[in-house]
């Protein structure tokens, strides 16, 4: 898997309306990138940069099945912003207690990025 791109946007549709989960999908991608770009991550080890890969792989899908889903007509940010926190990120992971550490460790640097 690579950093944060334009591919990832067909593997988070899910169907429902396609015209907004593009929108959602481009406005992830496009905040990830600044993330990736700004923590210097190409500079990292390849497992660092894989693990912020799949966690924010996840992250994006899981965030536009959200914004689908929901009532209110959230933004990609705001969509952050309500299912993250300096905390943790979503319970995406019920099984595997390792890749939810990693997707909360992600979600809490993504949170302090996004709210410096």
């Amino acid at each position: 898997m690579n950093k944060p791109n334009n591919s990832w946007i067909k593997d988070w549709k899910i169907g429902e309306n396609p015209s907004r989960e593009n929108e959602l999908g481009k406005d992830l991608v496009s905040i990830f990138k600044r993330f990736w770009i700004d923590c210097k991550l190409d500079s990292k080890s390849k497992s660092t940069m894989n693990r912020y890969t799949g966690a924010l792989h996840c992250l994006g899908g899981y965030l536009v099945e959200k914004g689908i889903y929901n009532e209110i007509n959230f933004s990609a940010l705001e969509l952050i912003n309500e299912y993250i926190t300096k905390h943790e990120g979503p319970l995406v992971h019920y099984d595997n207690e390792d890749w939810q550490d990693e997707l909360d460790m992600v979600c809490r640097k993504l949170y302090k990025h996004i709210n410096k």
